[in-house]
């Protein structure tokens, strides 16, 4: 449940995304007089920091850290079925290796990450076919603050993700493991390394990662809380 800080600081954002609701990045775009070639970010640039004003990141401190709350935008697909769904996981941090090793669940950085998060949703691709950026329609807003039931999940899924890295097997870690985050490689190609715990004291170079919701996550716990009608 919300403390009433957490509501108060909220509660202006909630308004900006329900006058929102139905526009496009394009309108948006044109509403905040940002012209194109301005925008190096993409649209999740242009609804957090533009819409609300607010500078998100993927380091420790919570975007909005006054009440340990991130921000996170989630695009949609609307298959031709009807079916809505997310369109592809969403990262929450990246993964350092010997912190990660060196770190309990009590500590963990990531769950600070996960514990309230405030998700934008829109609509990004339809009948299979991506949707141009200006095209994107801004659909609704969910608070996530997972219960205990919940923490416990994602506990598992970091716990297990921290074994394979304590045991120098970081570069076995895969996608698939996990219920509700997943272990995702970064980088452009298969040379972009950075340090891991290699299971016996030294060090290893391993490719990029970071923990992302598994679009089990968010097409389970996120979509079925946000009124899809107007899709």
């Amino acid at each position: 449940m919300l403390n009433s800080k957490a509501i108060e600081i909220l509660t202006p954002l909630f308004e900006i995304i329900k006058n929102s609701k139905g526009k496009t990045i394009g309108q948006i775009k044109t509403a905040l007089h940002i012209e194109r070639k301005k925008m190096k970010k993409g649209a999740s640039g242009l609804i957090v920091e533009n819409l609300l004003g607010i500078k998100n990141n993927n380091e420790a401190d919570a975007d909005i850290p006054e009440i340990c709350c991130e921000i996170k935008v989630l695009p949609l697909q609307k298959n031709k079925n009807g079916e809505i769904k997310a369109k592809e996981p969403t990262q929450i941090q990246m993964i350092n290796y010997f912190e990660v090793a060196n770190e309990n669940w009590e500590n963990a950085k990531l769950r600070k990450k996960i514990a309230l998060t405030f998700w934008i949703v829109y609509l990004a691709k339809e009948n299979s076919i991506s949707l141009d950026q200006n095209d994107y329609k801004i659909i609704d807003y969910f608070v996530d603050h997972p219960d205990l039931s919940k923490m416990e999940i994602f506990r598992k899924d970091w716990e297990d993700i921290r074994v394979y890295i304590i045991n120098g097997l970081s570069d076995k870690l895969s996608c698939s493991m996990g219920t509700f985050i997943e272990p995702k490689t970064k980088g452009s190609n298969n040379r972009d390394l950075t340090n891991a715990p290699d299971g016996k004291g030294g060090s290893i170079k391993v490719r990029r990662r970071a923990f992302y919701y598994k679009k089990k996550y968010t097409n389970s716990q996120i979509i079925p809380n946000i009124d899809t009608s107007k899709v």
